[in-house]
């Protein structure tokens, strides 16, 4: 994390500071080289850098892959999707989930073409991806205040105390406000074109999530944790 803000924050206030014509920016087709250029004003330098960033987005597809392939295997192991018995197959001889992780590839690469086809279509998931993530956040959050700390979290080495319950009382506040605001068209008056789809993607998601609740709930098992080996490693 500390590598990753070294290198990221420097990058975002020489990216900011460069910017000449946001207008520019905002209207052109590929935004970041738009930005290298005004910064640079050299082409050749613009094409180097895009070609550097492009190489470090194809050396983080295999991390990003193989960890939504881990994840779609947990959650076939807890049988949680249709078909769960064929994606929780681990491979003897390669030792890690195949089909887990190529049904993850595929996803990721329709999703991708996605882009391609209507870029306010995928903005939209990806802005309720961001929304849902912070739902998931705050409900355990809300769990441990109302239920308490003491009697929810098993013995641990980081243990934040009373000041816990003060994270666990914003960590949903702020959540509902930031969810409110991101729901929110960007501008006035709104039309097809540039109306926030945000939550119909959320609402459509949260149907599907009630569908696999109601064929797949009483087939889910769940994780499960061995709290009495999580204690005596705490």
């Amino acid at each position: 994390m500390a590598i990753g803000f070294l290198t990221a924050f420097p990058m975002s206030l020489a990216l900011m500071f460069g910017i000449t014509d946001i207008d520019a920016v905002l209207n052109s087709s590929l935004p970041s080289a738009e930005v290298f250029y005004q910064i640079t004003r050299s082409r050749g330098i613009v094409t180097f850098m895009m070609c550097w960033v492009i190489l470090l987005l194809y050396m983080a597809l295999t991390g990003q892959w193989v960890t939504s392939g881990r994840m779609a295997w947990a959650f076939s192991r807890d049988r949680g999707v249709p078909f769960s018995e064929y994606f929780s197959h681990v491979s003897v001889h390669r030792g890690f989930p195949v089909r887990a992780t190529v049904l993850a590839i595929i996803f990721c690469c329709l999703y991708g073409l996605l882009y391609l086809a209507s870029t306010t279509a995928f903005n939209s998931i990806v802005t309720g991806a961001v929304v849902y993530l912070n739902i998931t956040y705050a409900v355990p959050q809300g769990i441990l205040f109302m239920r308490g700390r003491v009697k929810s979290l098993p013995a641990r080495a980081f243990n934040l105390g009373a000041v816990g319950y003060i994270c666990n009382f914003l960590a949903p506040i702020l959540a509902t406000i930031m969810g409110t605001f991101i729901c929110f068209p960007p501008q006035l008056p709104v039309t097809l074109s540039n109306m926030n789809y945000t939550p119909v993607i959320l609402v459509g998601l949260f149907c599907v999530i009630l569908g696999l609740w109601f064929t797949r709930g009483s087939k889910f098992t769940g994780p499960k944790i061995d709290w009495e080996l999580l204690n005596l490693t705490a």
